[in-house]
């Protein structure tokens, strides 16, 4: 089963704010089976969110009374007649649990948004680092051997020059490999040119970057599952190979 992008995020904003129904419930268990990165959002974004509950605002939401001549004022300056205000409140009657529920969506929709920019803002390599130095409350890490599903995967390489320092890894995912690098001492400008190999020699471009006086960090993503992957390399717009690392066989 597979749903639109904006679907499978209102799921998982639901599934964080606790605002499912068994519907809704059903459906998001079945897309979790299809997509097993669905359960690691929810829980690392519930992790987020309880570390942000605990180091958020502490005093009270203050709401300010509504004036009782605010209804008069409105149909004055709309020019809408009391038979009209009347119609318009049937209908907001007749749709309101249904906009209540929407609401209560968008809210935890946009709170989750909130949360995953807070995290990409930040610009760790791990999502979950953003709220590791709590020892209270210590996320689980997934782990497991070379193309297990949402685990962070070390890669060592080797490059062509000394002054070059790369550090990265691969994350798995059901649509392809994630490429995380970390690059120090890559001053031209470049561009450059991220390369994953296949088992069968197939070269499948996964992204490219520039060089800078400074860190570069980057991720990139390549429609080939990780087991499939036998090497990555970097290389210079001329085609030279800048690094490379032999990865082990995924199972």
């Amino acid at each position: 089963m597979s749903a639109s992008p904006d679907r499978r995020a209102e799921l998982i904003a639901a599934a964080v704010g606790d605002d499912l129904d068994d519907a809704e419930t059903s459906e998001l268990r079945e897309l979790a089976a299809a997509d097993p990165t669905i359960d690691t959002e929810i829980a690392e974004l519930r992790a987020m969110t309880d570390f942000l509950g605990r180091r958020g605002p502490t005093e009270p939401w203050l709401e300010s009374p509504t004036p009782p001549d605010l209804r008069e004022r409105i149909l004055v300056a709309t020019g809408d007649s009391e038979e009209q205000a009347g119609i318009q409140q049937l209908g907001t009657q007749r749709f309101g649990r249904q906009r209540l529920g929407v609401q209560r969506r968008s809210a935890g929709l946009a709170a989750a948004a909130a949360i995953v920019g807070v995290v990409v803002g930040s610009g760790v390599v791990l999502g979950v680092d953003a709220y590791r130095q709590d020892p209270t409350n210590p996320p689980t890490a997934i782990t497991g051997p070379p193309g297990t599903l949402g685990a962070y995967e070390e890669v060592a390489f080797t490059t062509s020059t000394p002054s070059v320092d790369i550090e990265g890894g691969l994350v798995a995912h059901t649509w392809g490999t994630e490429t995380v690098l970390e690059m120090d001492g890559i001053s031209d400008r470049g561009p450059y040119e991220v390369v994953l190999v296949d088992r069968s020699g197939v070269e499948l471009p996964s992204g490219t970057f520039l060089g800078s006086d400074i860190t570069i960090e980057c991720r990139m993503n390549a429609a080939v599952l990780r087991q499939d992957v036998t090497e990555i390399e970097i290389r210079t717009s001329g085609g030279a190979v800048l690094a490379s690392a032999q990865l082990p066989t995924a199972s």
